[in-house]
């Protein structure tokens, strides 16, 4: 009688330590493995162009990411880059200005200006935008030529006004967002020989929103 009252105790025993460790196998009860959180997705290049400005460029404007800036600079590289262009960039260690067709069209699609000290003031009452282009080598890599065209613009980005003339009648509090995108174009074989290369275009749009002063 011992011996079965003995076995039994040992046998409850395990049946509450089994019952344990089930009940620590997942934190929902059921026995199923916790959620891992999500990685969070790493920064676009609007994001990446920001982190590269410093002071009162950074201060000034937010990054936003921009599908109709993507959408254009893809449709103006496609439809008109030239090998030619290559020549701007080959060789060269930093980001050059783009000046041409690709540029114009970009432009056009997004219905901007292309200076952004110069159109960007703080006279204007409407949601104005300026674009820029630029172009380094591709085998650049997207962060390094961001930061390369941080430091071309962010001297323009600091002197943008924060509120408008005090000589006007209007008065306008102004905020502003910055937006890049890149594509990378390969050029043919008759270009380069060796390693297949091209040509990376980052634009940044600048936009310029004007609220009434309180």
């Amino acid at each position: 009688m011992k011996l079965k009252k003995i076995a039994s105790l040992l046998l409850a025993g395990v049946m509450a330590v089994s019952m344990l460790a089930g009940c620590q196998t997942g934190s929902n009860g059921n026995g199923e493995e916790p959620e891992v959180p999500a990685v969070p997705s790493t920064s676009d290049a609007a994001s990446s162009l920001h982190d590269s400005m410093i002071g009162t460029a950074r201060r000034k404007s937010s990054p936003v990411a921009n599908a109709d800036l993507d959408a254009a600079l893809k449709k103006a590289v496609d439809t008109y880059f030239r090998n030619s262009e290559f020549g701007t960039v080959n060789g060269k260690a930093d980001v050059v200005d783009v000046n041409s067709k690709v540029y114009d069209a970009l432009v056009d699609a997004m219905g901007a200006k292309k200076n952004i000290t110069g159109e960007l003031t703080n006279t204007i009452d409407k949601v104005t935008t300026a674009v820029k282009l630029y172009a380094v080598e591709a085998s650049t890599s997207d962060a390094y030529a961001l930061e390369m065209v941080a430091d071309k613009i962010e001297n323009s980005i600091a002197s943008l006004k924060l509120k408008s003339d005090k000589t006007s009648n209007r008065q306008y509090d102004y905020a502003y967002t910055i937006s890049a995108s890149i594509v990378t174009k390969p050029v043919s074989s008759s270009i380069v020989t060796g390693a297949a290369t091209g040509i990376k275009y980052i634009a940044v749009a600048v936009t310029q929103t004007p609220t009434k002063a309180v």
